[in-house]
């Protein structure tokens, strides 16, 4: 499983825990008996698992060094269109990234459809990353309500501090793939930048559940109005799998060797697949070399039918990739991804015999040897499998 969308949950086994969640309706807030008597409606015997999920979110805020937390979301984009609901009025204005600079190719058209008007921070396309002065100067003239940092692609972890320049807006960073390096420390914590609301999935780069959350740097007037909205449009907090990403939360040290294992393998395949004449994108060629790299993999292909050939032929050998457009008009070509595979055991030590196969099913195809040493390689890695 090469892919950079896919984790393998590391909390997968508690399920025997707690399956009995899993049809509950339950909320996480905590009432007074006399805001239970005033309320619409109320469910008995939710009280312990309410303080339960608060607990949660509390342990989620002070690990990401937030003020308040939730996990009441549940994906990604659903996390993108909630939060612009509870916390935007249509008719403001959103810069955002393109999809060529790495934005989320759903993030326009969730915006629009609020109402919400949409402008993009322009890109330096020669150092595949974007352009700081013209996003600035961009940012001055048009006064955006909104900065929404939605960056799924990137070869390194992008600086934005150069954003907390701007006076008025709403900074607003998914981190959904970067989010075991920031736990771990590897990468600047985005807060630090001085966004006010970091969101994030946790079934990406995080070894965890179908799940989305967001913690904010001030528990504030923005954060009671985008709970306050929380409450509206998402009406249950689906339990179970808020237990499982607390539980895997609580393993810190499997979440960092994970966060290590993740981009070192991604930078060794880097490495592995030019020296077997695959055309892998090159991390210094993306922004600054300062910016720690990070679990993508881009190569590119001469044009939209070899990329599908290449990406056809390893999934015959049981290689999971994905086949896509580029960035930074790159063209089309394969991404892939080290999460999945890292958390599945896949080390350094695995990445020589990779590659070698990975160029082999390129230049000649696949086989039926060739699936079978792939099968065989997977039995070998999960020998390295971090957690049970």
């Amino acid at each position: 499983m090469l892919t950079p969308v896919d984790s393998l949950p590391l909390a997968i086994g508690d399920r025997v825990e707690t399956a009995f969640l899993h049809g509950l309706y339950l909320t996480d807030k905590v009432r007074s008996p006399e805001e239970q008597r005033r309320a619409v409606v109320q469910f008995a015997g939710r009280g312990r698992a309410a303080c339960d999920l608060n607990r949660i979110h509390k342990e989620l805020a002070t690990q990401l060094g937030a003020r308040a937390a939730s996990m009441r979301l549940l994906s990604g984009l659903h996390a993108h269109a909630a939060v612009f609901m509870s916390v935007s009025a249509p008719g403001q204005r959103v810069m955002v990234l393109p999809e060529e600079g790495g934005g989320h190719f759903s993030t326009p058209a969730i915006l629009r459809r609020l109402g919400l008007d949409v402008i993009y921070m322009p890109l330096d396309r020669g150092r595949l990353c974007v352009d700081r002065r013209a996003t600035l100067e961009l940012a001055a003239a048009t006064e955006p309500d909104f900065i929404f940092v939605d960056r799924s692609e990137g070869l390194r972890f992008e600086d934005f501090s150069f954003l907390a320049s701007l006076d008025g807006a709403v900074r607003i960073f998914d981190a959904s793939q970067y989010l075991p390096q920031i736990l771990a420390g590897l990468y600047t914590n985005p807060l630090i930048w001085g966004f006010d609301l970091m969101l994030f999935s946790l079934h990406k780069s995080f070894p965890g559940p179908q799940k989305a959350g967001i913690v904010s740097a001030e528990d504030d007037e923005l954060w009671h109005q985008l709970v306050s909205g929380l409450s509206t449009f998402v009406s249950s907090s689906h339990a179970e799998n808020t237990y499982i990403a607390g539980l895997t939360l609580a393993r810190r040290n499997q979440i960092g060797e994970l966060a290590d294992r993740i981009c070192s393998v991604a930078d060794d395949l880097r490495a592995a697949f030019r020296e077997h004449g695959i055309d892998a994108v090159d991390a210094d060629e993306q922004g600054d070399p300062s910016w720690p790299t990070t679990q993508h993999i881009w190569i590119r292909c001469r044009d939209r039918d070899e990329a599908f050939r290449m990406y056809t032929e390893l999934g015959r050998a049981r290689i999971q990739t994905n086949y896509r457009l580029l960035p930074y008009g790159i063209g089309y070509g394969l991404r892939l991804g080290t999460t999945y595979a890292a958390a599945a055991g896949l080390s350094e030590s695995h990445v020589p015999e990779l590659a070698e196969l990975v160029a082999a099913i390129i230049a000649d195809g696949a086989s039926p040897a060739r699936r079978h040493a792939i099968r065989t390689l997977a039995e070998c890695v999960r020998a390295s499998a971090i957690g049970p």
